[in-house]
């Protein structure tokens, strides 16, 4: 079995998560958006010994983190009218329309979709609706694909699913 133990201290400033678990070397990470740096250590490696390690790398820290805050972010979905979202690489104009009956999705045209919610629908509720509807989209390419690739390959998955990337 597995233990995990975490923490955070502060490191020239710096906080910094230290996760110890049964593993044989230690892994240091900075992760986008805010540059949150992650180490993650053996459990018998003491506290001064994942400082010293941070502060040895702590210039690559600051360039990791300088790099993200140079990157270009994509603004926070809000699911309001105007805004655009994109479908297999193609990029439409929401248009959300509030009425009675059932939440769903539909692609008028080539450049246009409609969120249709219910009255008063929250920033959340419209992005369940969204979200639901992306995931059902990947369903219908993807069964496809599943088959001819274990036609391919030879092989069948025993599961398959569809995940939200936090970092990717």
């Amino acid at each position: 079995m597995l233990s995990t133990e975490q923490t955070t201290f502060v490191v020239r400033g710096l906080n910094v998560d230290v996760v110890r678990k049964d593993i044989k070397n230690l892994h240091l990470g900075v992760y986008p958006p805010t540059g949150r740096v992650r180490v993650a250590v053996p459990l018998l490696v003491s506290d001064e010994a994942v400082r010293l390690a941070v502060i040895g790398k702590l210039a690559w820290i600051r360039r990791q983190r300088e790099k993200f805050t140079k990157q270009s972010r994509q603004t926070e979905r809000e699911a309001v009218s105007g805004e655009s979202h994109y479908v297999f690489g193609r990029r439409y104009r929401l248009n959300v329309i509030e009425g009675e009956g059932r939440q769903h999705l539909v692609l008028r045209t080539k450049t246009k979709m409609e969120l249709h919610v219910r009255p008063g629908a929250t920033t959340e509720q419209r992005l369940a609706v969204l979200d639901r509807w992306y995931r059902n989209q990947l369903r219908q390419v993807l069964a496809p694909m599943l088959s001819a690739w274990q036609a391919s390959i030879g092989t069948s998955p025993s599961f398959w699913g569809i995940k939200r990337m936090k970092t990717k």
